[in-house]
């Protein structure tokens, strides 16, 4: 097994672990702050939702299929706990944007990862090519992890 393949089966084991946290969990406390004051399952789902849609772009791999998420699931808190969708239409939309970034990133080569994003130029990129999409990929892990972590802490 290559790097890029151990790299590529966590992406996916956490989109599966988050898919099994989110099934856990009843449409009621979907929706409810899992603390005081903090953001609900949905909030968390829709912004790793919206994070993940924005990768199409930031790969260069198309446009985005939701770009109505950031407008839902923004980070101005006190206000991004109302307006949310509906579990099932946001966990089906979630699951459209993992499938089509899945069938992209199977298709890319090792030089296709290595290679910069769109959020950074080609001179910046020659000063800092750690600015890579592999090194983006691992960043969205850790930070789903993260957030995963969270999800768990709601009860069922």
């Amino acid at each position: 097994m290559t790097t890029l393949q151990i790299c590529l089966l966590q992406w996916d084991a956490f989109n599966k672990r988050m898919q099994k946290v989110i099934d856990s969990i009843d449409d009621e406390n979907f929706n409810q702050p899992i603390v005081a004051n903090g953001n609900s399952p949905s909030w968390l789902l829709g912004h790793l939702a919206d994070t993940d849609d924005k990768l199409l772009e930031l790969f260069g791999i198309g446009k985005r299929l939701f770009p109505e998420l950031s407008s839902i699931y923004h980070h101005e808190r006190g206000t991004n706990q109302q307006g949310h969708l509906a579990k099932a239409e946001l966990t089906s939309k979630w699951n459209l944007i993992v499938a089509e970034l899945d069938t992209a990133f199977k298709k890319m080569t090792e030089a296709d990862w290595l290679s910069r994003h769109m959020s950074v130029t080609e001179d910046d990129f020659k000063k800092e090519p750690h600015r890579n999409k592999l090194n983006v990929l691992l960043s969205r892990v850790t930070h789903k992890a993260s957030h995963l972590g969270q999800i768990a802490m709601q009860a069922k």
